[in-house]
């Protein structure tokens, strides 16, 4: 007697779910069922779960580590979080910007978030910033692009002045809004500290020639 296949056709359907159920399967599409490496983590891994998720959220709250280094350890166990950096920063898998929040986003998917870079803020007084300050926008932009890379920090050494947005200046401001329409890319020095650089710095030449 033959053996018949079976198909999904096959599995019994549901039109509901318990909560146990919808836990597991969100679980599993995050990545979380998938076995751990049984050798040494390499960068290989790292781009798996990249292809996963898309993107890992990028955050300075520090209790074990900084968070971003988390969902790495979460599905591949104990790993040098120096390949995190050199996947980002030095490999060009992966570049930072706003994609739900301040992230760490696959490369290729680049072209997909132009339409965001073309758009403007969600936040009205970065709207209203960038319009009002264009011309001294626009002055960072060159500096940062004849000058760069560089951090806030850097151009705010002889201004003093600070405002109501998380004690941000005037430059913080100016490169948040370049940084948020594309016009410039960021990586990060050894202290967290966020560094703003020409996007060719950060992002790889054949995808942003690529069309949107």
């Amino acid at each position: 007697m033959l053996a018949v296949e079976r198909t999904v056709w096959d599995v019994p359907r549901t039109s509901t779910l318990s909560v146990d159920e919808a836990r597991r399967i969100a679980l599993a599409a995050q990545g979380f069922a998938e076995p751990r490496p049984k050798g040494r983590v390499t960068r290989r891994h790292v781009r798996k779960v990249f292809e996963r998720l898309g993107a890992i959220q990028v955050d300075s709250v520090n209790v074990l580590v900084r968070s971003h280094y988390l969902p790495l350890f979460s599905r591949l166990g104990p790993y040098d979080r120096s390949l995190l950096d050199r996947f980002v920063y030095d490999d060009h898998e992966a570049f930072e910007y706003w994609g739900h929040d301040a992230s760490l986003i696959l490369t290729d998917l680049h072209p997909l978030f132009r339409w965001r870079m073309a758009g403007d803020h969600q936040w009205g007084e970065m709207r209203r910033w960038s319009a009002e300050e264009m011309e001294h926008v626009d002055a960072l932009h060159a500096a940062v692009l004849s000058d760069g890379p560089l951090s806030a920090s850097d151009l705010d050494k002889n201004d003093g002045k600070k405002g109501s947005w998380w004690d941000w200046s005037d430059s913080k401001r100016s490169l948040e809004h370049l940084y948020f329409r594309g016009r410039v890319g960021a990586f990060r020095r050894g202290n967290f500290e966020k560094v703003y650089c020409d996007p060719a710095h950060v992002v790889p030449a054949a995808v942003l020639a690529s069309p949107d």
